[in-house]
C-alpha cells in the first residue's frame, strides 16, 4: 500500500517532467517541428503547465504555434494558386483537400476559380482514365457542392464506374446520371446487428386417439390383500341390523 500510495504522487510529477522535456524540444525547433506534434504539446500544456515557468513557456508554444499555422496557410493557399496557373488541376483539387487547419477558409476568388477550372476539366474531348482520376479528386475537394458533369461517356469502362460507386455518396448528381444509387456505405467498426431468431415451433395439444392414456390402477400386493381381509372380518356388517341381549331373557333360572 505504501509503494502505491508513493507511485500515485510521483506520477504526475513525471507527466510534468516528460512535457517539459518535449516543451523545452518544441521551443527550440519551431521552425521545422511538425504542426501536429506541436499542436499535440500546446494542448497538453492544459494540464501539465502548473508553476509560473511552465505557463511562461506554454504562452511561447501558442504564440509560435499560431504564427506558423498562418503562415502555413499563406503558403497553401499560394501553392494552389500556382498549380491552377501551370495547369496542374488534379495537384489543386487534392491540395484544396488538405488544409493546415481545420475548417480553415479558402479565399472566394480562389474557389471561384478552381470550381470553374474543375468543370471545364470534364468538358470536350477527355479520356474515361482521366475523368475518373477528375471525379476521385473532386469527391475530396472544397468544389464538389458545386461541381458540374454535363456529359457522361456512352460505354463507360469497369474503372470509371468502379470510381463512380466509391464518390456516389459525395457526388451523387453524378453517380445518378450513371446510373449508380448513391448508397452511403456503413462505417468501419460500426456493429451490426444481429438476425432474429426464430421462434421456436410448439407440440400441437393431442386430439381424439392422440390423448395419453389414464394410467392404470396400482395392483394390491398379495400382503395388503390379507390385511384388508383381517379388518373386514373384525369389522360388523354395515348392512345388517346390530342387536342388543335383553337382560331378562338372559337370566338364567333360579
Amino acid at each position: 500500500v505504501l509503494f502505491r500510495s508513493l507511485a500515485e504522487d510521483l506520477l504526475p510529477h513525471l507527466r510534468r517532467a516528460e512535457w517539459r522535456d518535449r516543451a523545452d524540444a518544441a521551443l527550440g525547433d519551431m521552425g521545422e517541428i511538425d504542426l501536429k506534434d506541436l499542436r499535440s504539446v500546446v494542448v497538453a500544456a492544459d494540464d501539465a503547465a502548473k508553476d509560473e515557468e511552465s505557463l511562461g513557456v506554454a504562452e511561447k508554444l501558442r504564440t509560435g504555434l499560431m504564427e506558423r499555422v498562418e503562415a502555413a496557410q499563406t503558403e497553401w493557399v499560394a501553392e494552389i494558386a500556382s498549380t491552377l496557373s501551370d495547369g496542374r488541376v488534379v495537384r489543386a483539387l487534392r491540395l484544396s483537400s488538405r488544409p493546415p487547419k481545420a475548417g480553415a477558409l479558402m479565399p472566394g476568388d480562389l474557389l471561384q476559380r478552381l470550381t470553374e477550372t474543375a468543370n471545364e476539366a470534364v468538358k470536350g474531348d477527355v479520356t474515361q482514365q482521366r475523368l475518373a482520376t477528375l471525379l476521385d479528386a473532386v469527391s475530396r475537394s472544397v468544389v464538389r457542392p458545386n461541381f458540374v458533369l454535363e456529359t457522361v461517356p456512352e460505354k463507360p469502362t469497369d474503372e470509371l464506374l468502379d470510381t463512380v460507386k466509391k464518390v456516389a455518396a459525395q457526388l451523387p448528381d453524378v453517380a445518378a446520371k450513371f446510373g449508380v444509387s448513391a448508397t452511403r456505405r456503413p462505417r468501419r467498426g460500426a456493429r451490426k446487428s444481429a438476425p432474429k431468431r426464430p421462434p421456436k415451433p410448439t407440440a400441437p395439444a393431442p386430439v381424439g386417439d392422440a390423448a395419453p392414456e389414464a394410467a392404470a390402477p396400482e395392483t394390491a400386493t398379495p400382503e395388503a390383500a390379507k390385511q384388508d381381509g383381517a379388518k373386514a372380518e373384525a369389522a360388523p356388517d354395515a348392512g345388517a341390523p346390530v342387536t342388543t341381549p335383553d337382560p331378562a331373557s338372559s337370566a338364567a333360572p333360579a
